[in-house]
């Protein structure tokens, strides 16, 4: 803080002014408001900055603790993927063999959710961040077709003799449908500047992250050889849980806060995750239209048929942050 140093002009201007109030002076300057006016100027002519201002102030002293709540928008940078590769089950044909799967496009949208989290300064410009966030996101993608290859022998009447059949479907297959949940809990080293009514505020460190949700249709198709060597076929579709899975991800963010009071402002920053993708188990956790059966089936005999292998999943994205901070 800087102080403007005294004149001696003022000093006099200043005494003349508290002189004129006792009661002695006031008939003198009663009825005379020139010699007020002309105090007045002398003063601020030869002495402006003790009418003015006296001080000049500076930036604000930088708390030492910082918390904050921001709302979040999420966009993954990757794409996973979920498979399916399972061999046929044909009731009354214990020879048949083939393949039927297909791969489901798991393409994050933009996500939301919300973050909270706490600087602790050790120093004017030197502090530790740490942040917990949850986010949710839906997912989408077009998808392969659905496969079916299928041989099995016939015997139709009325020789009944053993005739060879290979059947092979191409179905074209809707877009995923389905939602991811993480989250996630940071810390790190933070580095800040300050202004006069701006702070910048840039950090980095590593997140302990947990990835779940669910997605789907997969086709799920089971045979069976009737009366007369006639084949029937159930097709339904099912959704896939997509078990908790956790890593180690690192992350760079930045923040820009605008003061909008004494102990409270706007904070909008940016968090970038970086982090391999993760592989996260799944299974079939339920049927979503079952109108292509005729007898239904348990979903877990499905999972167990079908065994899908586990998901691929994108974790690396980035982050735009909108909240308040309290210092």
């Amino acid at each position: 803080m800087r102080t403007s140093p005294p004149r001696r002009e003022a000093f006099a201007g200043v005494a003349l002014l508290k002189s004129a109030r006792q009661p002695r002076y006031r008939s003198l300057v009663a009825g005379r408001p020139g010699y007020v006016a002309a105090i007045v100027l002398a003063s601020t002519t030869f002495w402006p900055g003790q009418v003015s201002s006296q001080t000049v102030a500076g930036p604000p002293t930088p708390s030492r603790v910082e918390a904050w709540g921001a709302f979040a928008l999420v966009q993954s940078t990757g794409t996973g993927t979920l498979e399916s590769n399972y061999a046929p089950e044909v009731t009354s044909a214990p020879d048949a063999r083939g393949h039927l799967g297909q791969t489901l496009t798991l393409r994050p949208a933009t996500g939301r959710g919300a973050e909270f989290g706490s600087n602790l300064y050790l120093s004017r410009h030197v502090g530790i961040q740490v942040f917990a966030s949850r986010t949710s996101v839906d997912l989408a993608g077009s998808n392969t077709p659905y496969e079916v290859t299928l041989e099995y022998t016939s015997r139709p009447p009325p020789t009944n003799q053993p005739v060879p059949v290979q059947i092979a479907w191409i179905v074209d297959w809707p877009d995923t449908a389905g939602r991811l949940r993480q989250w996630s809990v940071g810390a790190g080293p933070a580095v800040r500047w300050q202004g006069r009514r701006t702070v910048l505020v840039l950090s980095g460190g590593l997140a302990w992250t947990r990835l779940s949700g669910d997605a789907g249709p997969l086709g799920y198709t089971t045979f069976a050889l009737g009366g007369h060597s006639t084949l029937f076929a159930q097709d339904v579709r099912v959704r896939a849980a997509l078990a908790p899975s956790t890593t180690l991800a690192g992350f760079a963010a930045a923040a820009l806060d605008v003061g909008i009071g004494r102990h409270a402002a706007i904070t909008v920053g940016l968090r970038t995750l970086v982090a391999p993708e993760m592989h996260a188990g799944s299974t079939i956790s339920a049927v979503i239209d079952g109108t292509g059966g005729v007898t239904p089936t348990a979903v877990a005999d499905i999972d167990r048929h079908m065994a899908p292998p586990p998901a691929r999943l994108p974790l690396s994205g980035v982050g735009i942050l909108l909240g308040v901070k309290v210092r």
